[in-house]
């Protein structure tokens, strides 16, 4: 493999002369959020104000997995009930979503992505993938899919995760 420049001056991560790779990816995470978050995709979400960084993973899951009861959104976003109702509401005003109730339980609330919604989607994932086509331009594919691989390892132990208090 050709060398290629290492983007913090070092072939191997170490910390104060040791190996531990912990405080780098902590920072280095931290860096990730805050950059993806601030300047990457902190606009792309189009003429719908209520497509936000907030909303848009409801969306996304409404994309993936189809209608879905409003507690399976809310445990799949790791949030509380009563934030996602509050999400949910103003994707519904704009005409984004669609709820109905519950056909086995009249109490629980099933949410689907409309046909504006899911054209909303995949508008903001293109304007999202944009930036990251540029970024990525001249990694190789398999540094790309690697990347890929390990983030959706890490994101699944991750929603697995719970802290204990």
């Amino acid at each position: 493999m050709p060398d290629r420049p290492d983007p913090v001056g070092v072939t191997s991560v170490t910390v104060a002369g040791h190996s531990d790779s912990l405080p780098v990816l902590e920072r280095e995470v931290t860096v990730l959020i805050r950059r993806s978050m601030e300047s990457l995709w902190s606009a792309g979400y189009g003429e719908h104000p209520e497509v936000d960084r907030y909303t848009y993973p409801v969306m996304v899951l409404l994309d993936e997995h189809g209608p879905q009861r409003l507690t399976v959104l809310t445990r799949r976003l790791g949030h509380s009930k009563p934030t996602v109702s509050r999400q949910v509401s103003r994707l519904s005003r704009a005409g984004l979503v669609a709820t109905r109730p519950d056909e086995r339980d009249p109490r629980s609330v099933v949410v689907r992505l409309t046909r504006a919604g899911a054209a909303r989607v995949e508008a903001v994932r293109q304007a999202r993938l944009a930036p990251l086509r540029e970024v990525l331009a001249a990694w190789p594919e398999e540094d790309r899919d690697a990347l890929a691989v390990l983030l959706s390892r890490f994101n699944a132990d991750l929603a697995g995760y719970r802290a204990t208090e």
